[in-house]
């Protein structure tokens, strides 16, 4: 049977793409979040959102005013939102969804490490290291980007570049500077390592590779350093994958 929604009455309707309104972008309160997620409180509705880790570093704290450029995923049995900081990374997750064997999952994995315009810039430069440091992106899909996406990245990138319209607003009418050393809330210290390993756990790095980078947090942690969850993900995702871009 094909998915659809219910209506009043018990009446089944298909979820059919072309009669489903597209929602572009979505500004509101920010009540919950997780390592892959978050719910976004929009005039009383709450709007659950998949976000990559990217978008995640640069999250307000809760209660806060945030508006995300936003995906809708739509398939014959669900529809799904995906949420980004900045217009740039929803074009370059638009872009890599072109791409025959890329979902949305490995799109969002994609964007972890890398913002947007960084990983056009990969695939313009055949870093196939980089590419494949992502968890679930193996040396035939790493390929497969560079061939397929280099013309298209090449364009796309050329449109983002100096375009500082799309990054994360608080509120009407201010922007939002993507610096993880600007992002407010600190999460409970009890709970920061647990989460930074859920966040790779889920993000798809192997128990030895998070061991490696979750360890010397422990250790600041342990010396009396407050964490903070977003700037250390940011952090370990740079260290997984940012000497491999020559950083």
């Amino acid at each position: 049977m094909r998915g659809g929604f219910d209506a009043p009455g018990g009446i089944q309707y298909p979820l059919k793409e072309e009669a489903l309104p597209m929602i572009g972008r979505l500004t509101g309160t920010l009540v919950e979040k997780a390592s892959d997620c978050l719910i976004l409180d929009v005039n009383g509705v709450g709007y659950e959102i998949s976000v990559p880790a990217s978008s995640l570093c640069q999250l307000p704290g809760l209660g806060q005013p945030l508006s995300l450029s936003i995906h809708t995923h739509v398939r014959e049995d669900s529809i799904r939102l995906f949420g980004f900081s900045a217009r740039a990374d929803r074009s370059v997750f638009e872009m890599l969804l072109s791409v025959s064997s890329v979902g949305p999952k490995l799109a969002m994995a994609l964007l972890g490490p890398f913002e947007g315009k960084e990983l056009c810039r990969v695939i313009l430069d055949e870093n196939l290291a980089a590419l494949t440091s992502v968890p679930g992106v193996g040396a035939r899909t790493a390929e497969r980007l560079v061939m397929e996406l280099r013309t298209k990245a090449q364009k796309l990138l050329a449109q983002l570049d100096g375009n500082d319209a799309g990054k994360l607003t608080r509120g009407r009418g201010t922007t939002q500077s993507t610096l993880p050393t600007l992002v407010q809330e600190q999460w409970a210290q009890a709970n920061v390592i647990d989460d930074l390993r859920s966040a790779l756990q889920n993000l798809g790095y192997k128990d030895k590779q998070i061991a490696d980078v979750v360890t010397p947090f422990q250790k600041r942690q342990s010396g009396g350093e407050e964490l903070v969850l977003e700037v250390a993900l940011k952090d370990a995702l740079r260290q997984l994958s940012g000497h491999l871009l020559g950083r």
